[in-house]
């Protein structure tokens, strides 16, 4: 009897224990798949996180350039020089031969016979693809070799044409001290041919003097 109640005893204890085997791998496999969703979500999270947080450029480069500082540019016609730029800045864009924008300007132009004829400052220019037709613009200032200088917001000089011109208000002020004002500006590149197209004025010192 006492035989009896032992065995019934302990395949009860066997019958629990199997009971509790199966409950903990019911545990075991809920706790797999709990951390398997918690791994995606984070990870997906650490993914979408990631994306929004990459820095992305405004700016679209479509033709490399280069940068040149300190530089001195010169031009020849044969052996003659045309011009020198001087220039504490140059962008060159390297799919173009000639087209460059440069900050500061310094432009010194000659004429055919090598023979200085003016001088170019601005804070800024640009070069066509040719180097023939130059754009400078931001207090420009022109000293002939006559002794002319010009005052504008902006000059294009065609070196093909031989002539400076302008549709903005220009200055230009004689060797006798003539101070002539106007919009639009014709003139030969060493200034010693010129007209204003329109709303012109000037200032004449010692007027009567000089008629006499």
């Amino acid at each position: 009897m006492t035989q009896n109640i032992a065995r019934f005893r302990i395949s009860r204890i066997i019958y629990n224990m199997k009971i509790q085997i199966k409950i903990m791998k019911k545990e075991v496999e809920f706790f797999r798949y709990f951390l398997t969703i918690a791994l995606i979500t984070v990870c997906a999270t650490g993914c979408s996180q990631k994306k929004e947080v990459i820095p992305v450029s405004k700016v679209s480069i479509k033709t490399p350039f280069q940068e040149l500082d300190s530089t001195v540019m010169s031009s020849y016609n044969g052996s003659k020089k045309t011009w020198i730029l001087e220039s504490d800045h140059i962008v060159k864009i390297l799919a173009d031969t000639g087209h460059i924008l440069a900050n500061p300007v310094k432009i010194t132009v000659f004429d055919s016979l090598g023979k200085q004829t003016s001088k170019v400052l601005s804070d800024s220019g640009s070069a066509d693809a040719s180097m023939q037709v130059f754009t400078v613009w931001g207090n420009v200032f022109v000293k002939a070799q006559n002794g002319i200088t010009v005052k504008a917001k902006k000059l294009d000089w065609n070196q093909k044409t031989h002539r400076v011109k302008s549709n903005d208000c220009v200055q230009l002020t004689t060797l006798k001290g003539d101070v002539l004002r106007g919009v639009g500006l014709d003139a030969e590149e060493d200034f010693s041919t010129w007209r204003f197209l329109h709303d012109v004025s000037g200032r004449f010192p010692n007027f009567r003097e000089r008629v006499d």
